[in-house]
């Protein structure tokens, strides 16, 4: 069985690695989802309290434990 990786895991895990602010469209590029799709799934994200959107894009947002 494979593990294949949602489209909110594989952006999270871009936003995780990047460190640096990234637009949709750069995000795009790298993981090969739909535009839409990781629009949606950074919202998701920013619900979540995981990814927090800057001026110069988007950037992972660590949780306090």
């Amino acid at each position: 069985m494979s593990e294949a990786k949602t489209a909110k895991e594989m952006v999270l895990e871009v936003l995780k690695k990047e460190k640096r602010p990234l637009t949709p469209k750069e995000i795009q590029k790298l993981t090969n989802l739909n535009y839409n799709t990781v629009r949606g799934r950074l919202q998701d994200l920013k619900k979540a309290g995981l990814a927090v959107r800057t001026d110069q894009g988007w950037v992972y947002k660590e949780r306090r434990a």
